[in-house]
């Protein structure tokens, strides 16, 4: 995987797509569509099954079946609140899971997502612990793609003696995208999780041990 994007083929983002980050984007598209045949009642029957309730750990009588509140903290982010959520997310998954799965290999690439996912509950928590309304989506993960995908690119940076200033302004422009949908949403975005699966996806671009390349 080329991290210099200046040096980087001018090939189509969604050509010849892997498929590990098929699979993922075609689980959350597949529920995302029973949702919208359906109807509202799946959403919420999915809402209240797999979303993740920090009050469940606080209250673990709150949990509706055995191991929902360890389940919870990853099938979140297979489930979205609408269609233009899930949209956005699968979005920018395939864009950069594309990339991620042809440097890191389908099972890497899986538990990037999933432990980006559950790090971000785990942020969502400390930061909430008495909400107790569900989160849901996968903007966690996303993070966290966004996380080591800029994190190698620094790393890239650093090594080669380049300048340092485009990955920066692309955290400057996270955080200040972040704020600005707080400001504007304040009770629709979890900018908790997305920190914990940024923060986790950073760590792991710096840990060749377990997320280095493939090849």
């Amino acid at each position: 995987m080329e991290f210099n994007s200046k040096a980087r083929k001018r090939e189509p983002i969604f050509n010849n797509m892997p498929p590990g980050i098929l699979s993922l984007a075609g689980i959350i598209v597949l529920i995302e569509l029973i949702i919208q045949v359906f109807g509202i009642e799946y959403r919420s029957w999915f809402l209240i099954y797999f979303g993740f309730f920090p009050t469940n750990i606080i209250f673990p009588e709150g949990n509706i079946f055995f191991g929902q509140k360890y389940i919870m903290f990853f099938s979140y982010s297979l489930i979205h609140g609408s269609f233009f959520h899930m949209a956005l997310n699968v979005g920018i998954l395939l864009a950069l899971g594309k990339k991620l799965e042809e440097h890191l290999g389908y099972a890497k690439l899986f538990a990037l997502f999933f432990s980006t996912a559950i790090f971000g509950a785990f942020f969502y928590l400390i930061i909430l612990p008495n909400e107790h309304l569900p989160m849901v989506g996968a903007s966690g993960s996303v993070f966290g793609f966004f996380g080591y995908w800029k994190g190698k690119e620094l790393l890239f940076r650093l090594k080669n003696n380049m300048k340092l200033a485009p990955v920066i302004m692309f955290f400057l422009a996270l955080i200040l995208g972040n704020f600005l949908m707080v400001l504007f949403y304040p009770f629709g975005i979890a900018w908790q999780a997305h920190l914990g699966g940024l923060v986790l996806g950073l760590f792991f671009s710096y840990s060749s041990r377990f997320f280095g390349s493939k090849s």
